[in-house]
This record gives structure tokens, sequence and C-alpha cells, in this order.
């Protein structure tokens, strides 16, 4: 528990401190001008408004008009923002007020994913000293980590879900697995990946016995499961099932043939410089490949679900089409740092504590430009 204490702490301490130009109003620090804007800036960061939206009306059509807030969206816009974050916000939001609300929910956050990354590490390395230090890498690296769990944003409680999900699965408790890999599949789309990854493990286990493959596989049927309902419910609210698949080009920019990020014909890419895209690629690859070498094929389930998630979510980047590919990546990067932990064994790694300057940087000028307009508060509230 000590471990757990110190990795929270850690996560927490660093929220506060990307907070703090927000908190004090800043006006300008290190060449970034922050306009002396308070913490409306990390509510109104995107997408957090949006699940906020959904946390007020639960997809009801006949509140979420174009007029709602003053977004200018259709209804069927919010179908792509899954429900699980807006069901967290909309419980805190009987006891404080929605922004408040969802603030509450980025720091809750916070405390679920630390906490899963360091059963994560824990389980699956088993040297605690070696976990507590991966986690603490794991909140700021890569550097749109720490942006991503500074707003309100269903990332972190998305890898929250998919991390104990593969926790318990090493356990053995696959029921528990399961039901953790829904939440995961109804918090963000690409949690049914997981689902296969489970699937890939199971046929990797049990691939000359058709009688154990479907009885290690059968609990995890409840994610595709928990996806057919959720799609059934927004039949019902929308009068589609597939209305997620129509809400958005821009929230699920998945595109074929791979590698579609080099266009200079796609709506989500505008820009020339993209060289960084590489080392995303090369970075993630290398990663996932040094732990699917360590764990090989004929490691136990767990370790192939992990493996396999990691490889089927880096098959999955290659389509995606979008400029903010850092955001879409984060759920593997925890995979990518299993692979990397020997190089965090020497003590030169300790100098990787300098990058924090640059990550917040990075951080604060991200948010200062990523704020969503918003007309009437009073919906909202």
């Amino acid at each position: 528990m000590k471990r757990y204490f110190v990795v929270v702490v850690v996560a927490l301490a660093s929220l506060f401190l990307f907070w703090l130009p927000f908190l004090l109003k800043t006006g300008t620090f290190w060449g970034i001008n922050f306009g002396r804007h308070g913490m409306e800036t990390i509510v109104t960061n995107f997408d957090g408004l949006n699940y906020l939206a959904v946390a007020k009306t639960l997809y009801d059509p006949q509140l979420l008009g174009p007029d709602f807030a003053g977004f200018g969206n259709s209804p069927i816009y919010y179908a792509a923002h899954f429900p699980v974050y807006p069901l967290l916000i909309r419980t805190l939001d009987l006891v404080v007020s929605g922004p408040q609300a969802l603030l509450w929910a980025t720091i809750i956050s916070n405390i679920l994913l630390t906490v899963g990354l360091y059963a994560f590490f824990q389980t699956l390395i088993k040297d605690k000293k070696m976990a507590t230090t991966l986690v603490i890498i794991a909140l700021f690296f890569p550097a749109r980590m720490l942006s991503v769990r500074g707003v309100g944003s269903s990332e972190p409680l998305f890898m929250f879900f998919v991390l104990t999900s593969l926790v318990l699965a090493y356990k053995g408790k696959h029921w528990m697995a399961s039901i953790l890999g829904s939440l995961a599949v109804l918090t963000r789309s690409p949690g049914i990946l997981l689902f296969g990854a489970y699937l890939v493990a199971a046929i990797g286990c049990y691939h000359t016995d058709w009688k154990k493959m479907i009885a290690r596989l059968s609990p995890y049927l409840l994610m595709p499961a928990a996806l057919a309902l959720l799609f059934g419910f927004y039949g019902q609210r929308y009068g589609s099932i597939w209305a997620y698949f129509n809400s958005s080009s821009e929230l699920h920019p998945f595109f074929f043939p791979p590698l579609l990020i080099f266009s200079n014909m796609q709506r989500w890419i505008t820009d020339m410089w993209r060289e960084d895209i590489i080392y995303m690629y090369v970075m993630y690859g290398v990663g996932i490949y040094l732990y699917g070498k360590k764990v090989g094929i004929k490691s136990g389930f767990a370790q192939l679900a992990t493996a396999g998630f990691g490889v089927l979510y880096g098959v999955f980047l290659l389509m995606i089409a979008h400029r903010d590919l850092a955001r879409y990546a984060l759920p593997i990067a925890p995979v990518a740092l299993l692979g990397f932990a020997p190089l965090f064994e020497h003590k030169s790694a300790k100098w990787l504590i300098l990058m924090l300057i640059p990550i917040f940087l990075v951080g604060w000028q991200f948010i200062v430009a990523n704020v969503q307009p918003i007309a009437d508060w009073g919906a909202l509230l």
C-alpha cells in the first residue's frame, strides 16, 4: 500500500502543478501566454464539455439540439462519446455543479489510472521498485499523457479498465477481467480490441483443444455483448444502431489503406511537419516487439493477451489519420514501457527528470490553445 500511496501522490502533485497557472490566473510564464484565465480553461478543453453534455442529457436528442450550450453539434455527434466517463461526471454532479464535477472526475480518473498502472506493472514484472519507477515514467511519458490526464478526458479511465482487466486475467479471475473489459468497451470504442486480444490469446494457448479454448473465451463474450447493448441503446435514442459510425469522422478517423496520416488530402491532417509520427511508430513498435519477444508465443494467457493488445492496437494506429495520433496511442504506452523496462534499471535513466520541463511546457501551450467555445453555461451547471 505504501507504493500505491507514493505513486498516487506523484500523480496528484503533478496534476496540481499542471493546474497551478490556471489556479493563479497567470499572465505569462516561460514564453507561454496564459491570458490570466482561470480553471475554466481546464473545463473547456476538448472533449470535456462534450462528456459533460452527455452527463447532463444522457443522449436525449430533445435536449442535445444544435443550440445546446452553443456547441452547434447535432445530437448524433455525442454518440461517439461513450457513457462510462459521463456517468462518473453525472454521479459527481449530484454533489457539485457540472464544471466542478468534471474537475473532480479528472482527479478521480488520475487516481484510478495510477492505481491501474501500478497493479499492471507490479503483476507483470514482479518487482515493486521497478513497478514504481515505471508508473512514474508512465505518468509523463509519452509527453501527451500529462495534458490528457490534466483535463476532462476518458483515456485515463479507459486505461484503468484495460490494465486492471489484464491484471485480473493474469490472476485467473476471468469473469471479473471480462467485467472490467466490458467497462473499457463502454468507455472508449477501441476497448473492443481488448476482446480481440483475449481471442488471440485463447487461440494461441488452446489452438489444439477447442473445448478449452471456448471455456476460456466464454467469460469474455460479455465485452462484445456490452457493445451490442450500447448500440441497441443508441438505436432507441437516435433511431439507428449505427449512430456511433454516423456521428463524426473526427471522432473515429479510421481509414484504409494504412498510413493515410501522411496524405495531403485528409481533413484532420493539415500540416506538413510530421516526422514526429515516424518516431511514435518506432517507439511503440520497438517497445511492443521487445515485450512480445520477452514473453514468447508459448507464454500464459494473460501475457499473450497483453502482447496481443499491444499488437492489435498498434495495427489500429496505422489506420488512424488524425494529427492527434499521440493521444490515440496512449493506451498501449504501458505495454511499450514493459519492453523498455530494462533500460530504466541504469542509473543514467534518472536524467529523464529533466524532460519534465518541456513536458509541462508543451502541455500548457496545448491546453491554452485547445479550448472549446461555449456560449451558454446554463445548461451545464
